[in-house]
């Protein structure tokens, strides 16, 4: 395994920024995902570390090694695509065994059995290696993929969204398989998708991208809970935040927030609240910063607007006097109904402010 590094690294498509200055360190060990929509820079990004695309500025390296100028088989990277792309005459076997087979520098056919044999066992495919690809369900055809690139005990595993053609279920199934995989082999994974929920339940660390451009580079935690602007904040979580702009209204650690119509007051203490004195912010709340609570004091008044039940939970939407439309996530067995007045509360540890011009975040969390 090795460490990854992107000094400075631009690339241009004519006119279009495909990537703009990419500066990332991917540690030795780590399962880093790399998170962003179409468009964004994320496989162009893995396209110039597999050197199937060249850069036009800064210097890409693996390890030490500059790898600007080193051809793709020359990296000692393993890469693993959407497709599958097993070779269908050949069987589990004999796919995993390809890469070596392949080397110029020929392999003996008993490390060749004893290495196919073991990443097997790891991927518990052992029982398959005489089966053809037809005759596979698609997880069983993604992990003879990854047993194809690990058999080669690469550098650096490169993974350009390898679970988007599998079910619901199953993807879930593989995300825990992958990071179990990850925890064993602590080889060094970069991992390409435009899904959320993958990046968050696997990665070491995650880097956000959009328009070309790293917009973070952090932990799940740090990504979900301390976005560094708005389009993090608004990209990650299985909904879209509601953001509004407002004024802060602080007295020593406690916190309201005034908008045009109405004042939302803040149920608890902030210690960063200070930081937002005469700002007037744009404020974000996801489903989890508002709880349903029975106390009047520190909360808000609202009438609900819709339910939608989200398996173990329910969403609840709800419309405050002043016409702020806000949701709260609560417990599947709460008896709710369109048109019931509540009261919300907003959780301190859960509120996001940004710089209003900017979209930067303000930090208000201690």
């Amino acid at each position: 395994m090795s460490s990854v590094h992107f000094e400075n690294v631009s690339k241009h498509f004519g006119n279009v920024v495909a990537l703009a200055d990419l500066d990332l360190h991917v540690e030795s060990g780590e399962f880093v995902s790399l998170l962003g929509p179409s468009g964004s820079g994320k496989s162009t990004t893995l396209n110039l570390l597999a050197g199937l695309l060249d850069a036009d500025e800064g210097a890409i390296r693996i390890g030490e090694r500059v790898v600007n100028h080193v051809s793709p088989d020359k990296r000692d990277i393993a890469m693993v695509f959407q497709s599958y792309a097993l070779y269908p005459h050949m069987t589990v076997f004999e796919n995993i065994a390809f890469p070596l087979k392949a080397r110029r520098s020929r392999v003996p056919k008993k490390e060749i059995e004893e290495r196919v044999t073991a990443v097997g066992e790891i991927l518990g495919v052992e029982a398959l290696l005489h089966r053809y690809p037809k005759e596979l369900s698609g997880g069983q055809q993604q992990r003879v993929a990854l047993g194809r690139a690990m058999v080669r005990d690469p550098k650096v595993f490169l993974l350009d969204e390898p679970l988007s053609n599998l079910d619901a279920r199953l993807r879930i199934r593989m995300r825990r398989d992958l990071k179990a995989l990850h925890d064993r082999i602590a080889s060094t994974i970069i991992y390409v998708t435009h899904d959320q929920a993958e990046a968050l339940s696997m990665s070491t660390r995650i880097a956000v991208f959009d328009r070309g451009r790293l917009q973070q580079f952090g932990t799940p935690f740090e990504i979900y809970n301390r976005p560094a602007n708005t389009f993090v904040a608004n990209f990650v979580g299985e909904r879209e935040i509601v953001f509004f702009e407002a004024t802060a209204r602080v007295d020593g650690d406690s916190l309201a927030i005034e908008t045009e119509a109405e004042t939302l007051p803040v149920a608890g203490k902030l210690p960063g609240a200070q930081r937002l004195t005469g700002h007037r912010a744009t404020f974000g709340l996801r489903a989890e910063s508002l709880r349903l609570a029975d106390e009047t004091e520190g909360t808000i008044p609202a009438v609900v607007s819709e339910v939608e039940p989200a398996g173990p939970d329910i969403i609840v939407f709800a419309t405050t006097a002043g016409g702020l439309d806000l949701s709260c996530r609560v417990d599947g067995g709460t008896a709710i109904a369109r048109g019931s007045p509540v009261r919300l509360a907003i959780v301190p540890d859960r509120l996001l402010a940004f710089d209003r011009e900017t979209g930067a975040a303000i930090a208000v969390h201690g």
